[in-house]
This record gives structure tokens, C-alpha cells and sequence, in this order.
């Protein structure tokens, strides 16, 4: 891929929280053309106006819709797919796709296990808490990866927060979110008991990211001791430069579009635009000019 003059990177995301990572990039590639000239595309995933993945019934229908998603994809013609997203990329070793097809393709559960898994084996008090969407949690896979590397289960406490991704995307700054945030980490809390180490948090929902300082001093207040949050958005998004090396261009033609099945109520847009907008101005105007494209895929 690094050897084109023209590339085309896909992030993609149920819903708004990896535009996060899309927006840090975008930032990126301006600061660092690492390309004479790329097309960046944020594809949205959700699957219909009022369901999302988590309200599909069981797994089996969240693999076929997403793997109805990723053949959307191919219209691009993407020379990478990155999986901005805890849930889809726990579904996405389970899709014919990631079998079948030759794109290259970065899911987000690496990073944030790499991340934990770091913190965790430079000091054998510490424990992990990891807060994720109720089907990122229910997989078990970043729990269980960490443990296959030979972390103690008893180290790991998980905590699903269900419809705080939702809520999110409403307006970060809403109160159900604060009232969210304090009931999952009171509950959270309650299982760490006493630590007598550090406790590292991962943030295994993009979504988690907009409100990032919220649930760190929510966190402060309820768990004693000290709360590191680990944010897997900021690895994924420098991947690529990593992998690039020195390569570096004088400048570079970017294109930024952002692609939806469903349509987003402008308050939506409007609260995201607002929060995106001092990572990337250009990814902020992207969100406000999305296309609504109905037969982006079909579930």
C-alpha cells in the first residue's frame, strides 16, 4: 500500500464513535503526508434508523448483517479497512469476509489489549477494568486474549455499559450521560472492591473517547488508589505512521467523505461536529456534509 501514489483508507463504525480515529488521521495525514494523494472514507455500519447491533437478536444475525456491511465496503475499493469499533471487530473473525476476501483489514481490539496488557505486566499489583458496549463485553475477547498472554483472570473485572454509546452520540455533554457514567462506575466500583494497586481502565467503545475526562473523574471519586484510562482510539489512528517509517511526502490531496445507511438527526451532528471539530475542522465538515446513501448495504 505504501508504495502507491493513490490509496483509499476505510474506517468504519456502528454509529459515531470511531470517527474519532477518523478525524485523528485525517489530522495526521496533513501533518505527515505519508501519501501523494488518498480518499478517506468513514462508513458508517448502522444497520437500520432505530437498530443497532447490540438490539439484533444474538450473534448469528450480528455477524450476517455486518458481513452485509463489509461487502458494501467493496464499492470503494479500499486499500485498507480499519474496524473503529470494539463491537464490530469482535464479530468481525466470525464474518465468511475477514475468510474470503484480500483486503487487508485492523480491528481495534489489538490496540486496546496491547495497551492493557503493557500496563498490567510492568507491575503484578495493578488490576484492569475494562468498560465496554454489553456485546463487546459478552464476547469476552479482550479479556480473554489478556489472559492467554498470562494475565490473572482475578486481575480483570469487566463492566458492560449498556446505552452509553447511545447516549453519547446524543451530545456527549447531556446529562443521561453523566447519570450513565455514575451508575456503571459505581457498579464497577463495587467489584474492584479495595484495590491496592493501580487500576488502568480501558475504553473498549469508541464512543467512550468523547467523554473521556468525564469518566476518568467519576472513576477518581469512586475507586481509592490511582486510575490510569487507557484510549485504544489514539493507537489505532497512529498505526499507520508507525508502519510507514520514514516515508513522507512533500504534500498531499486528501479526500474526506463520511457515508451512511441511515439518516442522523442534525442535533446529532451537531453535537459531534462541535466535539470533532478541534481534532480535524475537515472531518467536522465531512460529518455536516454526510451522504445518506439507503442502499449503502443491504441487511
Amino acid at each position: 500500500m505504501f508504495s502507491k501514489e493513490a490509496v483509499t483508507l476505510l474506517v468504519t463504525d456502528s454509529g459515531l464513535g470511531g470517527l474519532l480515529v477518523f478525524a485523528q488521521v485525517a489530522e495526521r495525514l496533513f501533518r505527515k503526508p505519508i501519501f501523494q494523494k488518498a480518499s478517506l472514507v468513514y462508513y458508517n455500519a448502522w444497520p437500520e434508523q432505530n437498530r443497532g447491533y447490540n438490539t439484533l437478536k444474538g450473534m448469528q444475525e450480528r455477524v450476517r448483517v455486518f458481513q452485509a456491511a463489509l461487502e458494501g465496503m467493496k464499492r470503494y475499493h479500499p486499500d485498507l479497512i480499519m474496524i473503529a469499533c470494539n463491537t464490530l471487530s469482535v464479530l468481525f473473525p466470525e464474518t465468511p469476509f475477514s475468510r474470503t476476501e484480500s483486503i487487508p483489514v485492523v480491528d481495534i481490539v489489538r490496540f486496546g489489549v496491547d495497551m492493557i496488557y503493557e500496563r498490567l505486566s510492568r507491575d503484578d499489583k495493578a488490576r484492569a477494568l475494562l468498560l465496554g458496549t454489553v456485546t463487546t463485553i459478552a464476547s469476552d475477547r479482550h479479556r480473554s486474549l489478556l489472559i492467554q498472554r498470562g494475565i490473572s483472570p482475578e486481575r480483570i473485572v469487566v463492566q458492560p455499559c449498556d446505552q452509553l454509546a447511545t447516549q453519547i452520540e446524543k451530545g456527549p455533554e447531556r446529562e443521561p450521560v453523566a447519570a450513565l457514567v455514575k451508575a456503571y462506575a459505581t457498579e464497577a466500583a463495587e467489584k474492584l472492591g479495595r484495590p491496592t494497586g493501580e487500576v488502568v481502565v480501558g475504553l473498549l467503545c469508541t464512543h467512550f473517547g468523547y467523554c473521556r475526562d468525564l469518566i476518568g473523574r467519576v472513576l477518581q471519586e469512586k475507586i481509592p488508589g490511582k486510575v490510569t484510562l487507557l484510549d485504544p482510539n489514539q493507537r489505532m489512528a497512529a498505526f499507520l505512521f508507525e508502519k510507514s517509517g520514514d516515508l513522507r511526502c512533500d504534500s498531499i490531496a486528501l479526500d474526506l467523505k463520511v457515508v451512511s445507511r441511515i439518516k442522523w438527526e442534525q442535533e446529532r451532528i451537531d453535537a459531534i461536529s462541535n466535539v470533532i471539530r478541534h481534532h480535524s475542522l475537515e472531518t467536522a465538515r465531512a460529518l455536516r456534509h454526510y451522504q445518506w446513501i439507503p442502499d449503502l448495504f443491504t441487511v
